[in-house]
């Protein structure tokens, strides 16, 4: 095998390879990108059996083959070459060469054919949808999904397609739900828990039209995968029933304060910086105005915003939670729907997303 390649187009394949190797590695192997060398094409693949990643980069080819090479070798390797010459790769016996230039290496390559098969699965393509649109949607709901590595259900992002792709998360603290139009290729009805982590890495690389595929086990969804210009990821589902938050979304209140949501960003911001740890952020509305306040005794801050309704409440959040939410929104204004000791609603001025956020109750409530 042998070939030539310009230098960010070879960082780049084994870049993406390597977001589906695991840290620690089940065994040597799984530690490999795998690399596959048509007429005119690079393809360099990564697993660790849950996940997976292919791209697909232009090269010139003398002789075609594949190579099984230590991924993180390689990588460091590739790293470290700074020019724009083409780099310049051979695989004979059991050593891979890279060379471009006077700068040279040389490392061992595995057995290709040890290396599994089917590890994308056995995907079905289901529809298409705008990159850029499902970028927006993980966006919109990725920080409201938990962190905590003992609740992998809550630790991802639940999407539901069908006419539209509906999607929410939660952490048991706050809900986020929103949907996006995309093209299914027949009508459906699947339900797909699915890594936050990997929603956020592929969101980063998918633009443009983006086909969205589905690999089946006995008739149940088993991977979700995406494929977007050269490139293709896909991930196994998460098993487990969902948490139905879409039926917590029952605040009827007609209380709506509509706030400029960066003035709001930063109020809270700001009077955070003297709120210890665990300590709320209060908003007292009153005549048109929500004055936040955090702190108390020694330290305490105070900034006064306006609101378009005369409503009044008192409210405490956990800072930030509040901003992360507030954050996932990208209108000038959002409105606010107080509800008393349940979830607050929280929206933008104008779009699809809805989130509830828990309040903390206070002392005197």
């Amino acid at each position: 095998m042998k070939f030539s390649i310009d230098p960010a187009d070879l960082k780049e394949a084994v870049r993406f390879a390597q977001t589906a190797i695991a840290g620690r590695p089940t065994s040597p192997i799984m530690s490999a990108v795998l690399l596959e060398v048509q007429p005119h094409e690079l393809r360099a693949s990564g697993s660790d059996y849950l996940r997976y990643s292919r791209v697909a980069v232009p090269v010139d080819v003398e002789q075609s083959g594949q190579a099984l090479l230590y991924g993180q070798m390689l990588g460091l390797a590739v790293n470290k070459f700074k020019s724009k010459k083409p780099v310049t790769v051979r695989v004979e016996s059991d050593r891979a060469y890279l060379s471009q230039g006077s700068m040279k290496f040389e490392m061992p390559i595995m057995p290709a054919n040890e290396y599994p098969k089917n590890l994308n699965g056995n995907p079905e393509d289901i529809g298409t949808i705008n990159g850029n649109d499902f970028s927006t949607l993980i966006h919109a709901l990725e920080g409201c999904a938990s962190t905590d590595e003992a609740l992998p259900v809550l630790k991802s992002i639940h999407l539901e397609l069908g006419e539209r792709i509906d999607a929410m998360a939660t952490d048991r603290y706050k809900i986020g739900t929103d949907y996006t139009n995309w093209e299914p290729n027949a009508e459906m009805k699947i339900s797909a828990t699915v890594s936050t982590d990997w929603l956020k890495n592929i969101s980063k690389t998918i633009a443009g039209e983006t086909t969205l595929h589905i690999s089946m086990d006995g008739g149940e969804p088993s991977r979700i995968g995406v494929t977007s210009g050269p490139y293709t990821s896909s991930i196994s589902l998460l098993s487990g029933d969902y948490p139905k938050v879409r039926a917590l979304f029952t605040n009827a209140s007609t209380d709506t304060h509509t706030i400029d949501r960066k003035e709001l960003i930063d109020a809270v911001d700001a009077v955070s910086v003297m709120a210890e740890r665990n300590t709320p952020v209060r908003l007292t509305a009153k005549d048109s105005m929500i004055v936040l306040d955090a702190g108390g005794g020694d330290n305490a801050a105070s900034v006064a915003i306006e609101t378009d309704s005369y409503e009044e409440f008192i409210l405490a959040f956990n800072p930030s939670f509040l901003l992360t939410v507030l954050r996932s929104i990208d209108t000038d204004q959002v409105k606010l729907s107080p509800a008393g000791a349940k979830p607050a609603t929280i929206e933008p001025g104008d779009g699809s997303s809805r989130y509830l956020l828990m309040p903390i109750r206070l002392p005197n409530q």
